[in-house]
């Protein structure tokens, strides 16, 4: 019985550093913040001001969800 061992081929990518990965994690979770502030912001908005700006509070609501915002 002869045992050989498998390569796998490269798809030309570079192996990510776990500095890399650590900042990519940090910007991650920088953006849920953002997105959960805009939230907020968005939330206290008056139907007024939502008109303002071109939107109703349903429109909103949907953008918001299909994006994936959450709080």
């Amino acid at each position: 019985m002869s045992l050989s061992l498998r390569t796998t081929r490269s798809l030309g990518l570079p192996k990510p550093s776990p500095g890399g990965l650590w900042r990519a994690m940090q910007q991650a979770v920088a953006g849920l913040g953002r997105a959960g502030a805009l939230r907020r912001e968005i939330d206290r908005m008056d139907d007024h001001m939502l008109s303002d700006i071109g939107v109703s509070r349903a429109q909103l609501g949907f953008e918001v969800d299909r994006r994936g915002f959450r709080q």
